[in-house]
């Protein structure tokens, strides 16, 4: 199986008739290379000048894009446009050497030989080849119409702007018919961190440098002819409101008003006004019913949620018991994660509850407290009084600094002996429900850590629900715990309670799965 291929397309409507070829020799990459005229395998390799202008195949590469989307979901397929734009352009240029070729027709052996000579460039020299006659081919009835075209006009300067996080098709299409509308330089403008705290589960999308670095791939990849400036960019407008340059800005259907607020600025500013050009959005037919209708970022991140992010730690700990750190922030809803696990099968230590035994007369932490807190922090039956010493030291850092210090390592070690415990008694993976576990740097207790993450308005919402507190009350407990950002940096698995019970109950159906093809798979080997 070729980890890269090429396929030429003489007719693209034939794409979703090659779907299980490809599936079965190509396993990363596909490059997809258009040719308009049927004879370009042949011995006459001339395409008539007058077709090759960008715009007018802009509707048939995001007709190629949508069925990738359908059928290759793990493949990252790239549409080449340097031919459709260039009526010379028959050399192919790629960054990843091809080492299959697809071809859409039945050639000869010469032909095809005689194609691979003249048209690939000395990386992908000697590859292996396959040509195919659509009667072999299994019929499917997506299609593409190829007459749906626009002749579209041309611009030195393009300009456009977004996330681009985790690179996907509808990014492509959008990308691409900026591409194919840009003869000399394209200006690609990409969010930095505050323009993307608005969004879904935005502690999940990539760092703006490996976003730029993606992106810059993908574009010099399908069209090296351009000159690219890829930046990031801390407002709407980004390079738009200084250069006078630009010719034409690329948006999508929601971003059109930003299109128009981009020549606000530039009339306020006395530059140019640029056209316009509206690309329309991708529907994703498999999306779920939380989810975005449009293949979008959001989508992709959502999908993370249960999955494992990175490589649980393994490495010099017996695989059993299996221990899970469970955290998140305040009002996250740890707690009912935790109770799905323990249906699931799974042995559940609460940090919070050993912490509130230890508080009790005669046990551990209790003269601790009593010495570094003194007796104003005591109920009249000799209790502890937690909620007056909450108020204390989630008002006051030094104080709840002193208060950790106390109970942390005495917490720790009674956790570790009831892992033990659980272990005894047959389970082979516990959970260890801790808010503190980041804090308290216990991070090498477990072989995966979960973190619960929810936006911080909702979180506030919850708080002063459950815990009847105020809004600058609930603020205040939410700011003196780690970031959302500082949580998941620290996962391996992601959850959040925001949608229903059943998402929820996928995510974490999905991530036991996981572990438990692991217990299986060591206990065979």
């Amino acid at each position: 199986m070729a980890h890269t291929g090429l396929l030429i397309l003489t007719n693209p409507a034939k794409v979703a008739k090659l779907v299980q070829v490809i599936r079965k020799h190509v396993l990363k990459t596909l490059y997809i290379q258009y040719f308009p005229e049927k004879n370009i395998i042949s011995s006459n390799y001339t395409l008539p000048a007058a077709k090759l202008k960008g715009p007018r195949y802009s509707q048939v590469v995001a007709s190629i894009y949508a069925l990738a989307s359908n059928y290759f979901s793990n493949l990252d397929v790239r549409v080449l446009l340097s031919s459709l734009k260039n009526p010379n352009g028959y050399m192919i240029h790629t960054k990843k050497p091809v080492e299959l070729i697809i071809f859409d027709c039945t050639y000869s052996n010469n032909d095809a030989n005689s194609f691979m000579q003249d048209c690939l460039s000395n990386t992908s020299m000697g590859c292996k080849f396959l040509t195919f006659d659509e009667k072999d081919q299994e019929n499917n009835s997506s299609e593409i119409n190829i007459n749906d075209v626009s002749e579209g006009k041309m611009y030195k300067s393009v300009v456009l702007g977004g996330t681009f996080d985790r690179l996907h098709n509808g990014h492509k299409i959008f990308i691409s018919d900026a591409i194919l509308r840009c003869t000399e330089k394209c200006t690609v403008g990409v969010t930095d961190l505050n323009m993307i705290e608005r969004k879904i589960l935005w502690e999940l999308i990539e760092p703006c440098s490996n976003r730029i670095a993606c992106l810059k791939d993908f574009a010099e990849d399908v069209d090296p002819s351009l000159s690219y400036n890829i930046v990031p960019i801390s407002d709407l407008y980004g390079p738009t409101k200084e250069d006078p340059n630009m010719d034409m800005i690329v948006v999508s259907e929601e971003t059109e008003k930003g299109g128009k607020l981009v020549n606000d600025k530039r009339k306020e500013n006395n530059l140019k006004l640029l056209d316009i050009h509206v690309v329309k959005l991708l529907e994703d037919s498999n999306h779920q019913e939380h989810e975005e209708a449009k293949i979008s970022s959001s989508n992709h991140r959502m999908r993370l949620l249960g999955t494992r992010l990175k490589k649980p730690n393994t490495d010099g700990k017996p695989i059993r018991p299996y221990v899970i750190g469970l955290t998140g922030g305040i009002a996250s809803g740890k707690s009912s994660i935790a109770d799905k696990l323990e249906k699931l099968g799974a042995g559940l230590i609460n940090c919070d509850l050993i912490a509130h035994a230890l508080y009790s007369p005669g046990e551990k932490c209790y003269n601790l407290v009593v010495e570094a807190f003194g007796h104003d922090y005591l109920l009249p039956d000799g209790q502890i009084n937690r909620k007056a010493l909450g108020n204390l030291v989630f008002n006051d850092k030094h104080e709840l600094e002193k208060l950790n210090k106390l109970l942390w390592p005495v917490i720790r070690k009674e956790t570790e002996r009831k892992v033990n415990d659980l272990y005894q008694q047959g389970f082979n993976v516990v959970v260890v429900e801790a808010a503190v576990l980041i804090q308290a740097g216990w991070q090498c207790m477990f072989h995966e850590i979960w973190t619960c993450i929810i936006p911080q308005q909702e979180a506030i919402k919850r708080l002063i629900e459950r815990n009847k507190l105020s809004e600058e009350q609930a603020k205040t407990r939410i700011l003196v715990q780690p970031s959302n950002v500082e949580q998941v940096a620290n996962a391996h698995v992601v959850v959040s309670t925001l949608w229903s019970h059943e998402v929820t109950q996928q995510q974490v159906q999905r991530a036991w799965d996981e572990i438990q093809k692991d217990l299986k798979n060591h206990a065979k080997s």
